[in-house]
């Protein structure tokens, strides 16, 4: 049964899913993991990092253009609509720490990544949330809520839960100037 606070309508006629008009997928969590790791391993970790950044920024842009349209929201509402309906779709637990002018801290807990991972990782592995929280970010920064002035955003995840040396991740995010 699907949540009352996720919509989900199901084209009974072409099986597309929808949650507030827009078209969605539901699938595994391993088939997910497994192509993301399929990927970084064909690519090099730093090369499919910048291909997900760069995807799932303009993704996260177009979702909360989206949002902000169909339920009226404000920027800030949005982003923060974003992250609850990110932790409602099974990414993770996503929870917005600090922002400020210049600077910010995203937690995520219980991330689809390091729920996968079996063994202890010598690195981070949710960096693909990097990009998600830039996309939201630079939704945010153009909406000239917090003052950034379409200056530059850059997110980094600063821990990792699948390290086994946290309890959660966080993704850094500041302003870099022009």
């Amino acid at each position: 049964m699907a949540s009352p606070e996720v919509p989900i309508d199901v084209d009974p006629d072409t099986g597309i899913w929808r949650t507030d008009g827009m078209p969605m997928i539901y699938l595994p969590r391993h088939f997910l993991v497994n192509n993301h790791q399929a990927m970084e391993a064909a690519l090099g970790r730093e090369a499919h990092r910048g291909i997900l950044r760069a995807a799932t920024e303009k993704s996260a842009i177009a979702w909360c253009r989206a949002e902000s349209k169909t339920h009226g929201l404000a920027a800030e509402a949005t982003v923060r609509h974003y992250f609850r309906r990110l932790s409602q779709r099974g990414w993770g637990r996503f929870s917005m720490l600090e922002l400020g002018a210049d600077h910010g801290l995203v937690a995520i807990e219980n991330s689809v990544f390091v729920l996968e991972a079996t063994d202890r990782a010598a690195q981070p592995v949710c960096y693909m949330f990097e990009g998600f929280i830039q996309g939201a970010l630079r939704f945010l920064v153009n909406s000239d809520v917090i003052g950034y002035d379409n200056h530059n955003i850059v997110c980094e995840e600063i821990q990792c839960a699948a390290m086994r040396q946290h309890h959660r991740c966080l993704i850094r995010f500041i302003e870099t100037g022009h």
